[in-house]
């Protein structure tokens, strides 16, 4: 099933990338081991899925271009022993298109979540996604329980579910491919 919405080019973060005691910045090659541990003790994400997000940070270091990952680090800036990276996100332009971006991952800590962050990292990456003159943003994930209050996250920004592969992750896991329109269309 394919579900479309109306067209919104909003993005719902305040502009200033702060909120709340939450500071939203590119990551830098000290926060490797942050971004490594938030995907370990996400409760979610495996050491698979560890290895895949610091292989893609190492490249993102090794070959620095506008065409390649970019990291976001939100950092929580209001605790005594602050501040400390709660969450990442990863997003980039999509290889052969022509100015569509991906989300590819988003990562807050348990006891962060519901705080913002996760709001404050998708409002960032689109921002990014925007000022390269992206057109569209896509998101993959799964249609487990656990994923939930990722979908929600994207639906509250206005990103429309439109496709469904079945059984894509595993038998029962299906894919959930989100989009948003960042810019109106040419004609």
């Amino acid at each position: 099933m394919i579900e479309t919405a109306a067209t919104d080019l909003s993005v719902t973060a305040p502009r200033d990338r702060e909120s709340a005691g939450l500071r939203v910045a590119p990551s830098l090659p000290d926060d490797r081991p942050a971004v490594r541990d938030l995907i370990l003790n996400s409760g979610i994400f495996g050491a698979a899925d560890a290895d895949c997000v610091d292989d893609m940070f190492l490249q993102s270091l090794r070959q620095p271009s506008d065409d390649n990952y970019r990291f976001l680090s939100c950092w929580e800036e209001r605790l005594p022993q602050s501040p400390r990276m709660i969450g990442f996100a990863c997003c980039g332009r999509e290889a052969l298109t022509k100015g569509a971006w991906d989300l590819f991952w988003i990562c807050v800590h348990r006891a962060a979540r519901g705080k913002g962050a996760g709001s404050l990292l998708l409002s960032e990456a689109q921002r990014l996604a925007i000022e390269d003159g992206a057109r569209l943003m896509v998101i993959y994930t799964s249609s487990t329980d656990i994923y939930a209050p990722a979908r929600r996250l994207y639906e509250s920004q206005r990103f429309t579910r439109v496709a469904v592969v079945p059984d894509y992750y595993a038998d029962g896991d299906d894919l959930f491919i989100y989009s948003k329109r960042l810019k109106q269309r040419s004609n």
